[in-house]
């Protein structure tokens, strides 16, 4: 927070620069509508944002944190690089800045709010939140007092000015990654969750949540296999055909397993509750090592393996009590 708050300043500095601050030839209304243009793009981008990639931010709160690090140094890059470009070019870099912004807003916002849920083991979210905000508060406070100090060292040199803020942004890079590393997240989103039945088909043991999340890739994921399953498919993507004895075991399951165009299919019972996403998604990884080509129906072996998987799961205290596993919202019916 206090690197950010160090490259603040460095960027707002160039953005007054470059809108003319201090240069008696620049137009106070050309400046009015630079800023209107940048904050209209940053309000379209946010909504556009969130509508699009809202689902995403629960269940890869590690990622989407890291990603709105990344490009909150990202803009205040093309902040320092504005005042360098020329006037047609000023306002649109200063548009693709407020759009980047938008999206840091979203994206740290609401991955912050899911750590803090995270961090408040006692059920004291008020607490966590006025405590992570008094922090985020003496930090920036903290930042206000040496900028005051480091804008007057490096506005007169460009090249300090360069070598302040690539310092400054590494630290803030190195700082976040580690601190995403160091949470211990209980909860199986589909990384972990490929981590987890991965080491269970080989070792045939189930890793606890310090274990999994030391080794979770959270920034690319388990992408081989998450990129096969597709959950909360809808029936009207699966082109099958059933016997009667097949129908009537789909409509005792809770969901329907079909390998389709690559992918394997995850349909979901009307009614079906995080438990049954948690079983579908083991028999959906299942299907996906065996690369079966039909319907999947889990055999009584592999019933009976799952059933000592959950049981080592809840042994390691894994959250169960819910499932960010990025299922829709699309269910199915039975017909009788």
């Amino acid at each position: 927070e206090l690197c950010s708050s160090l490259n603040g300043t460095l960027a707002s500095h160039a953005i007054f620069k470059g809108m003319g601050v201090g240069n008696s030839q620049a137009s106070a209304l050309g400046a009015t509508y630079t800023w209107l243009m940048k904050d209209g793009s940053g309000m379209l981008s946010n909504i556009l944002f969130a509508w699009s990639k809202g689902t995403l931010l629960d269940i890869d709160a590690k990622r989407w944190r890291l990603f709105a690090d990344v490009l909150n140094d990202i803009s205040m890059f093309l902040d320092l690089l504005s005042p360098l470009a020329p006037p047609y070019l000023f306002t649109f870099a200063m548009c693709c800045t407020s759009v980047f912004r938008s999206l840091v807003g979203v994206a740290g916002g609401c991955t912050r709010a899911t750590i803090k849920q995270h961090q408040a083991q006692c059920n004291n979210m008020a607490d966590v939140s006025a405590k992570d905000g008094s922090q985020e508060r003496l930090s920036s406070l903290l930042g206000l007092i040496l900028s005051m100090a480091l804008i007057k060292v490096v506005a007169a040199s460009p090249l300090v000015t360069w070598i302040t803020f690539t310092l400054l942004t590494v630290l803030h890079l190195y700082f976040n990654y580690r601190a995403c590393s160091c949470l211990v997240m209980r909860s199986l989103n589909p990384t972990r969750y490929c981590v987890l039945l991965q080491h269970w088909f080989e070792k045939g043991t189930v890793l606890n949540p310090e274990q999994v999340n030391s080794i979770e890739p959270f920034i690319l994921g388990c992408r081989e296999v998450q990129n096969r399953i597709v959950v909360g498919a809808s029936l009207k993507e699966l082109n099958m055909s059933c016997d009667s004895t097949t129908n009537s075991r789909i409509n005792e399951a809770n969901y329907i397993i079909y390998p389709c165009e690559g992918q394997i299919k995850l349909c979901l019972k009307s009614g079906s509750n995080h438990t049954d996403q948690i079983e579908s998604y083991y028999f959906a990884y299942l299907a996906a090592q065996q690369s079966s080509a039909s319907l999947f129906l889990p055999t009584a072996e592999q019933m009976k393996t799952h059933e000592e998987f959950l049981s080592a799961l809840s042994s390691q205290d894994w959250d169960l009590s819910f499932s960010p596993l990025g299922a829709s919202q699309l269910r199915y019916s039975p017909v009788s």
